[in-house]
């Protein structure tokens, strides 16, 4: 039997999680009349990284975008199941989905400042939808750029583009753009993927830093990053019909020395995808 062939869904312990920030359940998104990813159920834990690995096509990123209401841009996508953030359905009717965004921040793949703006005005762009003016501003811009690890690196450029940092600084840079609006969960969709390994160890360390105040969960194609910084990780596989299934989720030390599927193991050992 090959690892993509469908199987019934190796229990995962989440419920070795109680005090999660956010739960899924049954969560079903679809794009169009295809489904991506099937009935998934996930709590993320509170204040720790949370792994998300598996061949590409298996629906992490969507999983990803599932948890503060980014799938729902795309055209004709919806998704059915619940989504909790402190125990409120973030797809509830009456939720604004700006605002559990600003709750959930995202970063992606490669770096995105806005080309147009300074690096002050990078941090600053979101904080000042929200309020933020004059000195206070001056103030979380700095904060934000601190928490980062960035700041003492561009303290005397703010007003300079941000477009002329490094690769590793941009991708820092929109974290400090995320955290400037005070959210309560990060996610991050490969943020090392078009980084080199010097910068790739700089995102990691500040991970594990991050993760002290925000609870984060990182969608990664690399084992040893997902080994090195999660403290859970969750395993996801598509079947013959294309549709996305968490197989496993548990402890990241579990996963990787003593999964209990052979697909996850397969998956961590480098025998599929």
């Amino acid at each position: 039997m090959s690892a993509s062939e469908s199987l019934p869904a190796a229990p995962a312990t989440n419920a070795a999680i109680p005090d999660a920030m956010i739960v899924a359940e049954h969560v079903t998104a679809r794009y169009g009349g295809k489904v991506a990813i099937s009935d998934v159920n996930l709590r993320v834990a509170t204040h720790k990284v949370t792994a998300i690995i598996g061949p590409s096509g298996c629906g992490k990123s969507t999983l990803l975008r599932c948890l503060n209401r980014m799938h729902e841009v795309v055209r004709d996508a919806r998704v059915e199941g619940r989504v909790l953030l402190g125990g409120a359905d973030i797809y509830a009717r009456d939720v604004d989905a700006s605002e559990i965004r600003q709750r959930i921040g995202m970063l992606f793949q490669r770096p995105n400042p806005f080309p147009t703006l300074s690096i002050k005005g990078n941090v600053a762009v979101g904080a000042k939808l929200i309020g933020h003016r004059g000195s206070e501003l001056d103030d979380l811009v700095e904060w934000a750029l601190r928490k980062a690890g960035l700041w003492e690196e561009v303290r005397e450029k703010l007003n300079t583009p941000a477009i002329a940092l490094s690769g590793g600084q941009q991708q820092r840079l929109c974290i400090a753009r995320c955290i400037a609006v005070r959210p309560e969960v990060l996610l991050m969709d490969e943020p090392c993927s078009a980084l080199d390994p010097i910068a790739t160890l700089v995102i990691e360390d500040l991970m594990r830093e991050l993760a002290r105040e925000y609870t984060i969960v990182i969608v990664t194609h690399n084992m040893q990053q997902a080994a090195r910084v999660s403290d859970f990780t969750a395993f996801m596989l598509a079947g013959e019909d294309r549709r996305g299934q968490l197989i496993e989720f548990a402890e990241s030390d579990a996963i990787f020395t003593r999964p209990t599927d052979e697909r996850t193991e397969a998956y961590v050992t480098g025998r599929f995808g």
